[in-house]
């Protein structure tokens, strides 16, 4: 292996051995490994999973080998210029705090990926490198259908990333911006959410970062996808709570423990952020808002959301109450685990406009008393008639 850790592979300018990033052009300092190794995981496992050699993989032997970028290229030109050997990419699909997201065709096997990239700005920052090597391999190991899948993890040309399927859809944020949903659809994506969150849980992965952005919705029938663990094992964003201390996550959304920075925060922190989403599908609003973040945050500790049947009593009460439990302040007073969130979920009965069964029978018992009454009346009729046709023969008979 080539010791590169004296020179930029962008601008060729001689680095020190601190240096994280190029003093002349920015770029990120090469770091000792292979280039074009996929990434092996700490504790010991032979390497990310992923699909087989079979299914079109780059090894070691076979990776096509990449030239420095032209010195000074942006972001995109180095993605592109690094990447272009086995991916044409295409476009920038999103992007927050820790990464960007690119679709691009892979070219050997002629199909459509989404390629992860890490932000430029964290590039040379050992803290989120390995952060971002972690949320790939974590995610490598998660088998579920509601979790997108990793198909591999490279570092090449000081760039890391992971290679996932292109999927086609949208987010629930821009689903529930265009009109809202009803209390029936709402628990569905909120059941296949929590399903694929206890994937996660099972092996010890918290996601502290579920929103609306975060819950993609894909095709024509809506399937719930769980995307972004950027946070389950890393520092993103921070936020300066009230008392100073940062916190990671999304305000609108944090657990009190979330929102306070606590240590120990387990997997009992999603089950309230899944009823913060849960509460601003039924209500069109978070149970919390304010002029900043401080603000929400402070609410999320101290203030207790408005009970979601006193705004819109026509929400099934089971539904209700499924939520406003995993808004409880004290992670004892939620649920569990979110096996059994996702009971209760299940437990809901929505009205139907049919009626009931015991409706039904009651109908009919009514329906078969008037025709009894009816049977009645007309008997009584034909016996009178025939009493006074009688009558007017003897009548006739004795005159």
């Amino acid at each position: 292996m080539t010791d590169t850790s004296s020179y930029c592979t962008s601008c060729n300018a001689s680095l020190s051995p601190s240096d994280q990033v190029c003093p002349n052009c920015d770029a990120p300092a090469p770091r000792k490994v292979d280039a074009d190794a996929t990434v092996v995981d700490p504790a010991g496992m032979d390497a990310a999973p992923s699909v087989g050699p079979s299914e079109g993989l780059v090894t070691p032997t076979e990776a096509p080998q990449t030239s420095a970028p032209p010195p000074g290229s942006d972001f995109n030109t180095r993605v592109k210029h690094i990447l272009g050997a086995t991916y044409e990419l295409q476009s920038l699909i999103g992007q927050g705090g820790f990464a960007r997201v690119y679709k691009a065709r892979d070219k050997r096997l002629d199909r459509t990926v989404a390629i992860k990239v890490i932000r430029p700005n964290l590039a040379g920052t050992e803290l989120y490198m390995e952060s971002f090597r972690n949320e790939g391999i974590a995610l490598a190991k998660l088998r579920h259908p509601g979790i997108v899948p990793i198909y591999d993890i490279r570092e090449r040309g000081g760039l890391i990333y992971y290679v996932m399927p292109f999927v086609e859809g949208t987010s629930l944020e821009a689903r529930m911006s265009r009109a809202k949903l009803p209390p029936c659809e709402s628990r569905r994506i909120i059941s296949e959410l929590t399903d694929a969150l206890a994937a996660a849980h099972r092996v010890k992965m918290v996601h502290l970062d579920i929103k609306p952005d975060n819950v993609f919705l894909e095709g024509d029938l809506q399937k719930v996808l769980l995307m972004d663990f950027g946070i389950a094992t890393a520092i993103t964003d921070q936020i300066e709570e009230a008392s100073g201390g940062p916190v990671v996550g999304t305000p609108a959304y944090m657990s009190p423990e979330q929102a306070q920075g606590l240590p120990e925060i387990d997997h009992r922190s999603d089950i309230y952020s899944i009823g913060a989403l849960g509460y601003r599908m039924l209500m069109g609003r978070p149970p919390f808002s304010g002029k900043d973040a401080k603000e929400v945050l402070t609410k999320h500790v101290k203030q207790a959301p408005v009970p979601i049947r006193d705004i819109n009593p026509t929400i099934p009460k089971d539904f209700a109450d499924a939520i406003m439990k995993c808004l409880e302040k004290d992670p004892w007073d939620r649920y569990a685990t979110t096996k059994e969130l996702e009971a209760a979920l299940q437990a809901v009965e929505f009205s139907s406009t049919r009626p009931s069964r015991s409706s039904r029978t009651t109908q009919a018992n009514e329906a078969q008393g008037d025709a009894g009454i009816g049977v009645e009346r007309t008997t009584i009729i034909v016996i009178i008639a025939a009493a006074l046709i009688v009558g007017l023969l003897i009548g006739m008979a004795v005159g």
